[in-house]
C-alpha cells in the first residue's frame, strides 16, 4: 500500500514517503470531497507518525544525543502534495549535521591546525576525523512503514476523511 524511495535533494539525503491512496481518494471524491485537501491531510498524518517513529528510536541509535538534533526531525509535504519528506534539519555553521551523522562524513580542521575534543578525561587533537554512518532516520522510518501500526494509522486517517466528506455532503443536501 505504500512506496518508499530514498533520494537526493539539494545535496541532502531524504526519505520520500508516498502513500498509494488513489482508491481511497476516488471513494472520497464520490462523497464530494476535495481530492487535494484529502490527500494532503492523509499524507500529513502519515508523515507525523513516521516522524514520531524516528524520534522514538533516536535515543537507542545515537550514543551522543542533542536536543537540537532531536527537535530538527521534520515531516513536510511537498508542494505538489505527492509525497512527504522526513529529514533531520539540525544545522550549525551552515552544516547540516543530522545528515552528516546519518550518511557519515569527514570533518577537517579549518580555523586552526587541529580539531580538539575530549574523550573521557583525555583531550585529543586530530587534523580530521571520519564519522561512521548511523542509520538513525532511514531505518526507523522504513520499519514503521512496513509495520501493522502504519496500516492501522492509514485506515484511521482514511476513516476520518470519509466522515469529513459525509458531513460536507450532508451540509449540501
Amino acid at each position: 500500500m505504500s512506496r518508499r524511495t530514498i533520494g537526493q535533494y539539494s545535496g541532502e539525503s531524504l526519505i520520500n514517503v508516498k502513500a498509494d491512496v488513489d482508491e481511497v481518494i476516488k471513494l472520497l471524491e464520490n462523497l464530494n470531497g476535495n481530492r487535494n485537501s484529502m490527500r494532503r491531510r492523509i499524507l500529513s498524518g502519515i508523515g507525523t507518525s513516521v516522524k514520531q517513529a524516528v524520534k522514538k528510536s533516536y535515543t537507542s541509535l545515537l550514543q551522543k544525543r542533542s536536543k537540537t538534533l532531536y527537535k530538527s526531525i521534520t515531516a513536510k509535504i511537498f508542494k505538489s502534495g505527492a509525497a512527504i519528506k522526513i529529514s533531520p534539519r539540525a544545522e550549525r555553521s551552515d552544516i547540516l549535521y543530522g545528515y552528516a551523522l546519518a550518511k557519515g562524513s569527514k570533518i577537517e580542521a579549518t580555523k586552526s591546525e587541529f580539531l580538539t575534543f575530549k574523550i573521557g578525561d583525555k583531550w585529543v587533537k586530530k587534523h580530521q576525523i571520519k564519522l561512521k554512518p548511523v542509520d538513525w532516520v532511514e531505518g526507523p522510518a522504513k520499519r514503521y512503514l512496513t509495520s501493522s501500526a502504519y496500516r492501522q494509522r492509514l485506515d484511521e486517517l482514511t476513516q476520518k476523511e470519509i466522515i469529513r466528506a459525509e458531513k460536507a455532503a450532508a451540509k449540501h443536501h
